[in-house]
């Protein structure tokens, strides 16, 4: 009987000490209600989320200010990527004779003309 009277004892004890020891979460569970009120934050989370709040705004409207290119931008581009290189192609692997016999070396020019319109807009994608 004594010990058990001990064991509860030092069990009170040890509760005791537990409940002293706790950090009090009170601030902690306020802060991350959605539903705290300013006044039950300190100054300093206060002006951290008001500073939030504004670059979110900041952010959202550079987002709408963002412009994009219109949907036929990138087959356009990339199309005339591949179809001057294979002008090029043709003409040296037929050496001149094609894609268009009558002009024979100007081949050349024109897939490299292909080639470097389709690089220069790459550099307006966005």
């Amino acid at each position: 009987m004594e010990n058990e009277e001990e064991d509860k004892a030092e069990e009170g004890v040890k509760e005791g000490v537990q409940e002293e020891d706790k950090p009090k979460f009170d601030k902690v569970e306020a802060l991350l209600n959605p539903d705290a009120s300013p006044e039950d934050m300190p100054a300093s989370i206060r002006r951290l989320m008001e500073r939030q709040e504004d670059n979110d705004k900041r952010i959202k409207k550079a987002i709408k200010k963002t412009k994009t290119n219109p949907k036929w931008f990138v087959p356009i581009f990339a199309a005339l990527l591949v179809i001057g290189l294979a002008w090029v192609v043709v003409n040296y692997v037929t050496s001149g004779q094609y894609p268009i016999p009558a002009i024979k070396s100007w081949n050349l020019l024109i897939g490299f003309g292909l080639m470097f319109i389709g690089f220069v807009m790459t550099m307006w994608w966005k």
